[in-house]
């Protein structure tokens, strides 16, 4: 698509510098360097030693020459594209992460809060289980939570105080 588009716009400018006797000489040095740079590369290609090439007629240095500026038009602007595409997606994906990461952090701060708010509850609870132990008419005292042994274990080593209510619960002591 970008081919299609520059071609235009390359024969366009081939046309214009055509016209003019400075960009005329021009062109015919840059067909003259294009000459020579192609010749030495086909005879060094067949594996011959090149002594001179010689040069071509003046209308055939500008014809090649106005190809030349043609052609690296079209690749200048088909290079342009891709670099503008490369700048484009690069921004693109530098978003998203930035997106990525602020929903990160939102979820780390939502997570962080909740872990506060449980923690709250908990010192509420505790502090009403020992409120309540003190009032106890079994004169049972309240201890606290022996570490957990490992992460499966989801109940706590409880000796004294409520530990006759775990096997009504479901769990029962390890």
């Amino acid at each position: 698509l970008t081919k299609t588009l520059a071609k235009p716009m390359s024969k366009r400018i081939k046309h214009e510098a055509n016209r003019s006797p400075h960009t005329i000489r021009m062109l015919q040095a840059i067909g003259q360097a294009t000459h020579q740079v192609t010749s030495r590369l086909t005879i060094w290609s067949a594996g011959y030693k090149v002594r001179s090439v010689k040069p071509c007629d003046a209308e055939e240095a500008q014809k090649k020459g106005s190809e030349f500026l043609g052609e690296s038009i079209v690749f200048l602007v088909g290079g342009g594209v891709v670099v503008w595409e490369y700048k484009n997606s690069k921004e693109k994906e530098k978003k998203k992460e930035e997106k990525r990461l602020q929903e990160m952090r939102q979820t780390a701060e939502s997570l962080e809060k909740r872990l506060h708010a449980i923690d709250d509850r908990l010192i509420a609870l505790e502090k009403v289980v020992k409120d309540n132990t003190r009032h106890n008419i079994f004169h049972e005292r309240y201890v606290e939570p022996a570490v957990l042994r490992n992460n499966n274990d989801v109940r706590e080593n409880v000796t004294t105080g409520w530990g006759w209510l775990w096997p009504f619960s479901g769990g029962g002591q390890k």
